[in-house]
């Protein structure tokens, strides 16, 4: 169509006019309604992958942190294990072992002098008490006694003979202090 004649009467021209303006909003409605649409399924998917890395995040968190209470946990239980196990050497290493000390005093002469009795008067102190039946291992008996003042029994730090008895036995008294 020309622009400078226009046989149409003013009506019709009037409805081709409106046609065109209504097919013109149509096109600008649609494709305001398809960026529009486009925009909020993009934002819900932009919600969407944020909340799935925040998930993601927090699962990664919470996963350090129970790491981090049970170590601190741990930490806790190691350090109260090696106090209390500095607590016990220190008892044991300053304890006194009377098993032992029993063991060396019993396995002090031979066989043929019978530790009839013995009494701890301390920690490292015995009084002993031997039986003998000839006067013979009286020499068995001073012999140990010098040896262990000599110093040349590790185990013992003195030796003394307290008393000397005869009633048909002969019996022998003596103090022994360990080290």
């Amino acid at each position: 169509m020309k622009e400078g004649l226009n046989l149409l009467p003013s009506v019709a021209k009037f409805q081709a006019a409106r046609i065109n303006l209504k097919k013109k909003i149509g096109l600008a409605m649609a494709i305001f309604l398809g960026v529009w649409i486009l925009s909020i399924i993009i934002v819900f998917v932009w919600i969407g992958i944020n909340n799935f890395l925040l998930n993601k995040d927090k699962k990664q968190n919470t996963l350090a942190l129970d790491r981090y209470k049970t170590l601190v946990t741990n930490v806790v239980i190691s350090k109260r294990n090696k106090y209390q196990a500095k607590l016990v050497g220190k008892v044991l290493k300053e304890r006194f072992e009377y098993g032992a000390s029993i063991d060396k005093i019993t396995n002090l002469f031979s066989e043929n002098i019978a530790l009839e009795n013995f009494e701890i008067k301390e920690k490292k102190q015995f009084l002993l008490k031997y039986s003998l039946t000839n006067g013979t291992n009286l020499v068995e008996i001073e012999e140990k006694v010098r040896d262990i003042n000599l110093g040349l029994m590790s185990d013992f730090k003195s030796a003394k003979l307290s008393s000397i008895k005869i009633d048909g036995i002969w019996t022998v008294e003596m103090e022994v202090s360990l080290i």
